[in-house]
């Protein structure tokens, strides 16, 4: 609740900037159309590659090359305005920030390290602008055709459909169980970096005194605890990561082949010939893709 709270938050920076995020949610829904289109043609096209109608093949692939052309000018203003947004969220957060800053007693900054502050300012503030980008362009983008393309697989076969989500719960639980262990390293991480900001800005800001009384071993040493820490934090998220990726995958080749078993066993060659077969199992592949 505390993390959803903290997302709700964002709003009143978000709404300044409607008119951006519509632009980029418009140009989003282009691209996520013409690339549901681009497998369609490419069948097509297929279609005449053994008859050798080498003019049916050039008429889908040059509609093919229309459709490519129009998705990458859609991908591009959805990333210029998209991330214009996100710019300019950051920007106001910040201002807003640092703003706040001064309203405050100095007994607040007597117990703040000034490193940390500043590293807030600067580093954490980059980072929410990144995530207001992802979640505004890829979270939709992926979300739409996760939307889309399962839709246009149930038309196109139902029950094939359903045996290939068999396994789909379970890899949503565990890409979302990976997903919340991810999001506490990833707190533990920047916190001890922020600490390692902290202490880079105190040492430095007094090393006259640190020479003074001869602490540099003492400084190295608090340096060294604190970059370990950051080392250790940083491991555990990548490890994390790194068993993520074979176990989900795993269970997509599974549900891959229980597709093919269950496409191979059910439907007769004359109602599901292969290449049939092949372009549902390729759709289905772009689910698996936008879902890991």
């Amino acid at each position: 609740m505390k993390t959803r709270a903290s997302y709700w938050q964002l709003l009143p920076f978000l709404r300044p900037h409607w008119w951006l995020f519509a632009k980029g949610g418009a140009c989003i829904i282009g691209y996520v159309l013409m690339t549901l289109l681009l497998p369609y043609l490419a069948g097509q096209a297929a279609l005449y590659i053994g008859q050798g109608n080498v003019a049916k093949i050039a008429h889908w692939l040059g509609l093919a090359t229309v459709v490519f052309l129009v998705r990458s000018v859609f991908q591009y203003w959805e990333n210029i305005w998209m991330i214009s947004a996100s710019l300019e969220v950051a920007l106001s957060l910040r201002q807003q920030v640092y703003a706040h800053l001064h309203k405050l007693g100095l007994k607040y900054f007597e117990r703040s390290q000034t490193g940390d502050l500043a590293y807030r300012l600067t580093e954490d503030i980059d980072r929410v602008g990144e995530i207001v980008h992802k979640m505004s362009q890829q979270f939709v983008s992926s979300g739409l055709q996760l939307i889309a393309i399962p839709i246009y697989m149930l038309y196109l076969n139902w029950p094939l459909t359903l045996a290939g989500l068999l396994l789909a719960p379970l890899m949503g639980w565990l890409i979302s169980k990976f997903g919340r262990q991810m999001l506490i390293l990833s707190r533990r991480s920047q916190t001890q970096v922020s600490n390692l900001s902290a202490l880079l800005t105190e040492v430095f800001g007094s090393i006259r005194v640190v020479q003074a009384f001869a602490a540099q071993d003492y400084e190295v040493e608090r340096f060294n605890r604190e970059a370990e820490h950051n080392r250790s934090t940083r491991y555990r998220a990548e490890r994390l990561k790194a068993l993520q990726y074979p176990i989900v995958g795993f269970l997509e080749a599974i549900s891959i082949m229980l597709l093919f078993f269950w496409g191979a066993g059910k439907f007769p060659r004359a109602v599901w010939p292969p290449k049939s077969l092949l372009a549902f199992w390729r759709r289905w592949r772009c689910c698996s893709i936008l879902l890991i």
